[in-house]
């Protein structure tokens, strides 16, 4: 069954709080695409879990955010710096 455009369902009618994300078809957005095609085809990236205290984790997401940047970025940039990679 074909999704049905409500139109501003939401409008004027608190209980109806997010129905709209739920019925009405979503915007295709070309940005996204241009992300992702950013990244080199010569470099793969994968994931890997890390496990940290929460002290740990804590004190990296105050100073993440101290710093402007997340705790991801800060925990590659001590492992490049480490590592030399």
């Amino acid at each position: 069954m074909a999704k049905k455009n409500l139109g501003d369902i939401e409008d004027n009618n608190k209980n109806l709080g997010g129905v709209s994300a739920l019925f009405n078809s979503p915007l295709k957005d070309t940005h996204a695409k241009d992300a992702k095609q950013e990244i080199l085809p010569e470099e793969e990236i994968v994931t890997y879990p890390l496990r940290l205290k929460k002290s740990s984790l804590k004190a990296l997401k105050i100073l993440g955010a101290q710093q402007g940047i997340t705790v991801r970025d800060l925990i590659l940039t001590v492992i490049e710096r480490e590592y030399e990679v």
